[in-house]
């Protein structure tokens, strides 16, 4: 009896921590660096939904599960065993260059490259105004900067207003700085639809409610899915989503009553938002690019099905854009520009 008591003592302390190495070889072998404290391993990457998805399957052959309810937005991958340990895998940051900032970041460096290049240039930062505002030595102009055409064009999410009882945008800093291009696709093309179908189960606890009663999404719960599922069935018509198409030429001239000259997409270039503008620098008018639009609402789950999930509003962008003869990516057009606006 001693020594079967032994024995399984000794393989209590040998199995003792072999979660630990075997979550540990699974990171390090992806290449992800990671900070371990105790037996929580933190991932640092910028891209954490892609650290995810790599690690995922491979843990969960191990017995690790992903549990959406605790350890940030991503949730984390986690296993409770007694024997061999229990282990914990999050996922965060490792740098500021996150989407929610890449449009900071974006405007940060085309300023900076231009200020080297001997002209002056600001940044709006989170406020209003132009993103970039380029002075040279006679002429002044104002650009909006897109990191690329394939990312939303600009999403906010919605609410509803239990006391007033009607959809309405959330007024978030990505709206307010945006609203004179959002508020009148909602009022137009979203409006009317949510508060004829888009029904809130009022009292159910997995809404995620503020303190004045405005519904923004559902937490995150073990059947938050099922739910998602149920409203779209009820809201979509048996689909995920819901589309309104509208003109591309209004995205330009959103822009243009904002006061922006130009649009810059990513390295694709430079265009203008006006005639006037197009004809100045002899660049191609955005509105005229071919491309096409809508608006699309949707539950979005922040990571998997049962994490937080926002009513959200993205406008999208079809079609091919053709390079702009003028970049402000490119260091030559840069110059080139500089002599336009002497």
């Amino acid at each position: 009896m001693k020594e079967t008591l032994a024995a399984f003592q000794n393989f209590l302390l040998e199995s003792e921590g072999l979660n630990l190495e075997i979550a540990r070889e699974a990171i390090e072998n992806e290449g992800y660096e990671y900070v371990e404290n105790g037996n929580v391993l933190k991932i640092l990457d910028d891209n954490r939904q892609d650290a995810l998805d790599k690690l995922t399957p491979i843990l969960y052959r191990m017995g690790f599960v992903h549990n959406p309810l605790i350890g940030g937005s991503l949730g984390r991958l986690e296993i409770k065993d007694r024997t061999r340990g229990n282990v914990y895998v999050l996922f965060k940051p490792k740098s500021r260059a996150r989407a929610a900032t890449a449009g900071i970041d974006f405007e940060d460096r085309l300023a900076t490259e231009i200020s080297n290049m001997g002209m002056e240039a600001t940044t709006a930062g989170y406020g209003h105004g132009s993103d970039l505002t380029i002075t040279g030595a006679k002429q002044t102009i104002t650009v909006e900067a897109k990191t690329a055409l394939s990312a939303d064009f600009g999403q906010f999410r919605v609410q509803y207003a239990t006391k007033e009882g009607t959809w309405q945008p959330r007024r978030t800093q990505q709206y307010v700085k945006n609203e004179h291009i959002f508020t009148p696709l909602f009022n137009e093309l979203l409006k009317k639809y949510l508060n004829t179908y888009c029904i809130i189960p009022i009292g159910d606890h997995r809404l995620n409610q503020d303190q004045k009663g405005k519904v923004f999404g559902l937490k995150a719960s073990l059947t938050t899915g099922d739910l998602k599922r149920e409203l779209q069935a009820e809201w979509f018509d048996g689909k995920t989503d819901f589309k309104v198409p509208f003109d591309f030429s209004r995205i330009a001239s959103y822009y243009a009553d904002k006061g922006d000259q130009y649009i810059q997409i990513g390295s694709r270039g430079l265009y203008a938002l006006t005639p006037e503008a197009a004809s100045n620098l002899d660049v191609p008018l955005f509105a005229d690019s071919g491309l096409s639009a809508y608006i699309r609402f949707r539950l979005k789950p922040s990571v998997s099905e049962n994490s937080s999930t926002s009513f959200t509003a993205a406008i999208k962008i079809k079609g091919r854009l053709g390079a702009s003869p003028l970049s402000l990516t490119n260091p030559a057009d840069v110059e080139k520009l500089k002599q336009l606006l002497a």
